[in-house]
């Protein structure tokens, strides 16, 4: 982990240099890209060892669960022991995974100067969760000018967690929304809003505190480890944006998410 701080820091100090140069000249230019590709250099070199990382923890720990569960099985069902050798190899699998997420995705967030074309991201997304929740009205509306400061892997993921979510909790109906604030769209450092709404049961206010907390789970029956609301929160923090869980007006639940936009056209490739 001393590896993934010195890297983020690094590229860190990289971005402060670049917000410093002046590009007015090919010399300068030159030089801002050189940064640029060290960053990255150094940001893909911290996926890299984070992946690594991963693998190293989690098959010794597969092998202690698995382990468990077979002493269990071939002796005592009820051994103590092996209960809470099960009990807190989960406990240790789910901060793994937590800690590895946030190294991986602040690795990702370092990269500068990324923008993504935000409709055409989301649809093909509900195209995606259209064929897994087959029983679900997803519909979108997204500004078709809207575009997210930040990688397409990044709005793909928070916004993924947040529609996978609602479709499990919805009755029938999905809503997923997208614009820039209109009060910021004259503004150098407009957000993007994002709201996806669900005509579930919703959730009471103590329940909405308590689910966005890492690994709450109100409903054991419902897949999942727990940690997406959790991880679209770190994510859209690392951001400076917000995720913030209310009442959507179809019913359930509303998940609202701020991130950095901006408004235009993508530029042509290349």
């Amino acid at each position: 982990m001393h590896f993934l701080r010195s890297s983020f820091a690094v590229a860190t100090l990289i971005s402060l240099r670049l917000a410093q140069i002046c590009v007015g000249d090919a010399f300068q230019r030159r030089e801002t890209n050189a940064l640029i590709d060290a960053n990255r250099a150094i940001v893909e070199r911290a996926r890299t060892h984070v992946g690594n990382l991963a693998h190293a923890i989690k098959t010794p720990l597969s092998v202690i669960v698995n382990e468990a569960a077979a002493a269990r099985q071939n002796g005592d069902a009820a051994d103590p022991f092996a209960a809470k050798v099960l009990e807190q190899a989960d406990v240790m699998r789910d901060q793994v995974t937590h800690h590895l997420e946030r190294a991986r995705i602040a690795a990702r967030v370092t990269i500068i100067g990324t923008v993504t074309d935000v409709a055409p991201t989301l649809a093909a997304l509900c195209r995606t969760m259209e064929k897994i929740h087959r029983a679900r009205d997803i519909a979108l509306v997204a500004d078709p000018d809207a575009r997210f400061r930040g990688e397409k892997q990044d709005l793909e993921e928070m916004v993924g967690n947040l529609v996978d979510n609602a479709c499990k909790w919805a009755d029938s109906q999905v809503r997923i929304t997208a614009a820039i604030d209109q009060d910021g769209r004259n503004d150098p450092s407009p957000m993007l809003r994002i709201i996806v709404d669900d005509d579930g049961g919703g959730l009471s206010d103590s329940e909405r505190a308590t689910v966005a907390q890492r690994g709450q789970r109100l409903d054991e029956t419902k897949p999942g480890s727990g940690l997406g609301l959790s991880i679209v929160t770190d994510l859209a923090a690392l951001y400076g944006g917000s995720l913030t869980l209310g009442q959507a007006p179809i019913g359930g639940l509303r998940a609202e998410l701020i991130l950095p936009g901006t408004v235009g056209v993508m530029p042509p490739a290349g």
